[in-house]
């Protein structure tokens, strides 16, 4: 639920954005686990996130905003999730900071916004993106938060495809609506055999981090405590 998200961004900081792809880090790091990878502490994933800007020589969706490609390092190899979201809010900060980014609520608002167009334009912006730039692509765009209708049938879920881009083997689209959140996961079946797997430690992923919101959670420590002063 997009609740979950809200959540954990209340609780740790950061947008639903960075709870999102945090999400997916730890679903990788997860996944890459149960496939028997060496993951170090300093292991990451670099993926490319097409994001939403205001810039004339970007690709244009005809809303007033544009989709760029925006290379961002997951870090995989971090095991407390509370650092790999910190550690994802910290790399996108100076994207917000830019004052080109448009802010999910700004998009979802802008009249005649339709998901389905980003995630296209982001497709393109992928496909162009050279090969080997990046190993993993993942599309995040907020949708409607009222439910929707087809000749009187109400929409219960939406999943995004995303077309697998040259040399990869996996796509990742997000789309929010009605107050959920929906992973949509593409994969090569020969290369990716186990993709229900890595949608299941999405899920744990997520899990992970609500549970950290709650009072019971331990909290690592932050250094070493000094020795207390003894008295002659």
């Amino acid at each position: 639920r997009l609740a979950d998200y809200r959540r954990v961004r209340d609780a740790h900081g950061g947008t639903v954005n960075d709870v999102i792809l945090a999400t997916v880090t730890g679903g990788l790091r997860g996944w890459l686990l149960t496939r028997g990878e060496q993951i170090r502490p300093t292991t990451r994933v670099r993926a490319l996130v097409p994001m939403s800007v205001l810039d004339a020589e970007a690709e244009p969706t005809s809303l007033g905003s544009q989709v760029v490609g925006h290379l961002l390092s997951l870090p995989v190899g971090e095991s407390s999730p509370v650092m790999r979201l910190h550690q994802v809010s910290y790399a996108l900060k100076a994207h917000k900071e830019t004052g080109r980014a448009v802010a999910a609520s700004q998009l979802a608002a802008l009249p005649g916004f339709a998901p389905t167009t980003f995630h296209a334009l982001a497709a393109r912006v992928a496909e162009a993106e050279a090969p080997h730039g990046y190993e993993f692509g993942v599309t995040n765009v907020p949708g409607p938060q009222e439910p929707l209708y087809v000749a009187g049938a109400r929409m219960i879920e939406t999943y995004p495809a995303l077309p697998l881009s040259p040399g990869h083997a996996v796509a990742l689209g997000v789309t929010s609506y009605d107050g959920g959140v929906y992973f949509g996961l593409v994969a090569d079946r020969d290369a990716v055999p186990d993709a229900d797997v890595l949608g299941q430690c999405l899920r744990e992923a997520l899990e992970e981090l609500v549970e950290t919101t709650s009072d019971s959670w331990t909290r690592a420590p932050r250094g070493r405590s000094r020795p207390a002063r003894r008295e002659p």
